[in-house]
C-alpha cells in the first residue's frame, strides 16, 4: 500500500469517526417523558428533549414562573421511574396534574400548608370548598376519617362491606374526618374560617396515581382540574391544563394519553342514611337505597 493512499485512508477513517461522532451524538437517548409543555400557541415549535440528568435538576416551572414541567408515562405505569421527580416534588411543596380514573386532579401533599395555600389560589377556591384526599388503600381512609358508618337497622346497606368490593374505583366518600387528618386539610386559613368535620375521600383505579401515592407514602390533597371551555365530558388535552393554569404557580403535569372525562359519584356518609350528591361514573344504587330523580 502506498504512502499516498495510507495518508487517504487514515484521512477518510477520520472523517468517518468524526462525522459517527456527531451523528451518535445526536442520537444519544435523551429523557422523552419528560420535556416543557408548549402553549397551544407554540405547539408548531419542536420542543427541546432534555436528557434525564438534566431533566432531574431542573426547576418546576411554578417556581421559576416558566411552563410546568410535563411528564409522559405509560398508563399502565410501567416506566413509573419517570415519577421520582414528581414525588421529590410534591414533599417539597409543589402543586401539579396528576390522572385518576376520572378527571384528572389537582393535587399537593397533605401535610405541607404551605402547598396547600397553594393549590387553593391555583384553582381560585374559596377556603369554605371542601377538597378531597386521594389515599392509596382502605387503611387510609381508617386513618384520616371515623371509617364507614355502621348499620344501625336490619336490612340496612352495609356500606364498609360494599366499599371494599367497589374501590379501587370513582367514588368520592364524605367522612367525618378522624383527629389524623392534618387540619390544612378542613381550615387551611387558621382561625380565618370555621372548621370542618368531613372530608371527601377516594382510592382511585389508576396505576400512575397508584405508583406516585406509593412512593410518597401518604395521600393527597385533591380537586378536579378542568378546562373551562369544554364540555363536561370532553377529554382536555394537556397544554389545555398550561393555559388554564398559565401564570398561577402550577409546577408539573402528568400525562398519560387521552381518556374517558367523567367525574366520580359522590355520597355522604355523614348523615343518619347514605345520600347522594353527584351521579358520576360509580354506580350509586350500591350504597343509596333510594336515588332522587334527575330531570
Amino acid at each position: 500500500m502506498t504512502r499516498c493512499h495510507k495518508t487517504f485512508q487514515s484521512s477518510s477513517l477520520a472523517s468517518t469517526k468524526k462525522h459517527c461522532g456527531r451523528h451518535l451524538k445526536a442520537q444519544s437517548p435523551a429523557s422523552f417523558g419528560h420535556r416543557r409543555l408548549p402553549r397551544r400557541s407554540e405547539l408548531s415549535v419542536q420542543a427541546f428533549a432534555k436528557s434525564a440528568k438534566r431533566v432531574k435538576y431542573s426547576q418546576p416551572g411554578g417556581q421559576t414562573g416558566g411552563e410546568p414541567l410535563f411528564i409522559q408515562v405509560e398508563p399502565d405505569g410501567a416506566d413509573a421511574w419517570r415519577l421520582d421527580i414528581v414525588v421529590e416534588g410534591l414533599k417539597a411543596g409543589n402543586v401539579g396534574i396528576l390522572p385518576t380514573d376520572t378527571y384528572p386532579a389537582l393535587v399537593c401533599d397533605i401535610d405541607n400548608r404551605k402547598a396547600v395555600e397553594k393549590l387553593y389560589t391555583i384553582k381560585g377556591l374559596s377556603p369554605k370548598k371542601q377538597l378531597s384526599i386521594l389515599c392509596r388503600h382502605l387503611q387510609d381512609i381508617s386513618t384520616y376519617t371515623k371509617g364507614f358508618p355502621a348499620s344501625n337497622r336490619p336490612g340496612q346497606i352495609d356500606t364498609f362491606r360494599v366499599a371494599r368490593q367497589v374501590l379501587p374505583g370513582p367514588y368520592t366518600f364524605i367522612l367525618t374526618a378522624s383527629k389524623q387528618l392534618p387540619k390544612q386539610c378542613t381550615d387551611y386559613q387558621s382561625g380565618k374560617s370555621k372548621q370542618r368535620k368531613s372530608v371527601g375521600v377516594r382510592i382511585p383505579d389508576d396505576a400512575v396515581l397508584q405508583a406516585v401515592l406509593s412512593q410518597l407514602d401518604r395521600p393527597l390533597l385533591c380537586t378536579s382540574a378542568h378546562v373551562e371551555e369544554l364540555e363536561q365530558l370532553e377529554i382536555p388535552e394537556a397544554a389545555m391544563f398550561v393555559d388554564q393554569y398559565a401564570g398561577q404557580g402550577l409546577d408539573f403535569i402528568v400525562d398519560t394519553g387521552q381518556r374517558v372525562a367523567e367525574g366520580s359519584t359522590v355520597i355522604d356518609m355523614t348523615g343518619p342514611e347514605p345520600s347522594l350528591v353527584r351521579l358520576g361514573k360509580g354506580d350509586p344504587s350500591l350504597f343509596v337505597e333510594e336515588e332522587p330523580a334527575y330531570a
